[in-house]
């Protein structure tokens, strides 16, 4: 089984549908979403809202640990590396792109977005749902 993990770090990808991974043949895939706030049944206060540069550095650390001990804990849990989802350059998308990476994850970024994928990013996601590889 893969494990996708969508990230949202703003109440705008909050609002907006998360692009979706098609599964390769014959295999099955769960998802899961990262809400970046402490509080993952309420999302509110994400990260990318925080109007002070001040608290977005006092919450980052913290959070990138949280999303760190998801991704390595799904990767054991797992077997397989899980795919990390991530939107943009944001706060939020770098954050979860450094920490998924070091806790064992392959990141994908939407190859429709107009800026350059982050250093981390693996796999670039197709309009149909299929990852390429990232040259």
């Amino acid at each position: 089984m893969r494990h996708v993990i969508v990230v949202v770090g703003s109440c705008a990808q909050l609002q907006e549908a998360a692009p979706r991974v098609q599964p390769r043949e014959g295999e099955s895939q769960r998802e899961t979403t990262w809400y970046a706030c402490r509080d993952q049944d309420n999302p509110g206060g994400l990260l990318d809202d925080t109007g002070s540069i001040l608290l977005q550095a006092l919450k980052a650390p913290l959070l990138a640990y949280d999303f760190y001990q998801m991704v390595h804990s799904t990767k054991l849990w797992s077997g397989k590396r899980p795919l990390v989802l991530v939107r943009g350059r944001s706060v939020t998308s770098r954050l979860a792109a450094y920490a998924g990476r070091f806790g064992g994850g392959d990141i994908v970024m939407p190859s429709s977005t107009d800026v350059t994928p982050l250093g981390p990013v693996r796999y670039l996601l197709q309009e149909d749902g299929n990852l390429e590889l990232r040259a």
